[in-house]
């Protein structure tokens, strides 16, 4: 329901919406990415490993299923 006092209902929205954007820029600017943090925790060789086993293809082929 608009007051009688606010003529341009929008125009609130969008400074909101223009500031949760900043406050995100700003976050993504601070933190660094989840691969360069996991290389700083276990170092660089076990997380590419642990990346690739992560990533990998883990379907069944049709050699596994006739054993």
């Amino acid at each position: 329901m608009l007051g009688a006092g606010n003529a341009h209902p929008t125009a609130r929205g969008a400074v909101l919406l223009l500031e949760h954007c900043a406050a995100l820029d700003r976050l993504g600017e601070t933190r660094p990415s989840a691969v360069a943090r996991l290389e700083r925790a276990v170092g660089d060789k076990l997380a590419h490993m642990l990346v690739g086993a992560l990533t990998g293809d883990h379907g069944l082929h049709p050699r596994d299923l006739a054993a």
